[in-house]
């Protein structure tokens, strides 16, 4: 059976599997994926998904949920980046909040 690329699990609603990262210094790190939010900005259509860690991080509050923007590289292969841009982080958030609200509304 051949391994699920992180795109694939990442957008896969059945997935119920921590999602795993490899931080610079390789160490791992596993998050519970709370959402998958496709985004505008400007003209340039981004991918976020955001993620809560199932660890203690030294660099995270307590039960904080992180943003992280999904990155394709030219040869294809994609990876998660934690956005570093606090202004685009809180919109995120705040169309995520947007999106439940109008799920909760049907």
């Amino acid at each position: 059976m051949d391994e699920k690329s992180l795109l694939d699990i990442i957008l896969d609603p059945d997935n119920t599997e921590p999602v795993t990262l490899y931080g610079e210094d390789g160490v791992v790190y596993s998050f519970d994926q709370i959402a998958v939010i496709p985004f505008e900005d400007g003209e340039e259509r981004l991918l976020f998904v955001i993620l809560k860690p199932l660890d203690e991080l030294d660099w995270a509050e307590y039960d904080e949920a992180i943003v992280f923007r999904v990155v394709e590289s030219e040869d294809g292969s994609v990876s998660l980046h934690m956005e570093e841009n606090e202004d685009l982080a809180m919109q995120v958030f705040q169309e995520y909040y947007r999106l439940l609200d109008e799920e909760g509304g049907e």
